[in-house]
């Protein structure tokens, strides 16, 4: 009884990974105290996990986290299951927001936060959220790569909002590209980080004025 136990919590722990707490993300609202759809997996919104991602999608992930190959509209997006399209936070442009991701699982690698307004009930798409790559206070740039020796736990940020974006309902993504896969980098050396990696996404809905 003791061994299944302790198996079943292991399998747990590999299981986890990372989520958006705030602003509160579509699958995880639910846990910070709004009555929302409840995903018990939201720190597994990876692409489909590494070998669906890469091998099957040719690296493709959808823009919340859900596997590309999933039927539209996919859980995570609007108008999916988690894809309410409930605004949770309203912010002015050019403000420095908070935001909170915990980390269940630590895969190393980095951060981004991307922005774009939902134009219509169909939300918006990659290309428009890589037109506004947020400033993170913390890493001083784009980018926050996880410091080594960093574990599990809450990471919190103050992220600089566009100020030339105005939205009733924005879509903030959080991004993360880990680092724990070993392959081969482009000079040639095999190295922890290189190559193509196990990918996570999370998107909440945000209003600016």
């Amino acid at each position: 009884m003791v061994t299944l136990f302790y198996f079943a919590v292991l399998i747990a722990l590999v299981k986890s990974h990372g989520r958006i707490l705030e602003p509160p993300g579509r699958s995880s609202a639910w846990r910070t105290g709004y009555s929302a759809p409840i995903n018990y997996d939201d720190d597994q919104l990876y692409c489909g996990g590494f070998t669906r991602q890469h091998n099957v999608n040719e690296g493709r992930c959808g823009i919340c986290g859900d596997a590309w190959d999933t039927p539209t509209p996919r859980e995570n997006e609007d108008g999916g299951l988690y894809g309410t399209r409930r605004v949770y936070r309203t912010y002015s442009k050019d403000e420095t927001v908070d935001v909170t991701i915990e980390i269940t699982a630590h895969h190393k690698g980095y951060f981004e936060f991307r922005l774009a307004p939902a134009w219509s009930n169909n939300g918006t798409t990659q290309a428009e959220l890589d037109k506004h790559l947020l400033y993170i206070e913390e890493s001083k740039s784009t980018r926050y790569t996880l410091p080594p020796g960093s574990g599990n736990g809450l990471y919190e940020f103050r992220v600089r909002l566009p100020t030339n974006v105005t939205c009733e309902r924005c879509v903030m993504q959080w991004h993360w590209w880990t680092g724990n896969r070993w392959d081969i980098c482009p000079d040639g050396r095999g190295q922890l980080g290189c190559g193509p990696q196990e990918t996570f996404r999370g998107c909440s809905d945000i209003a600016i004025r």
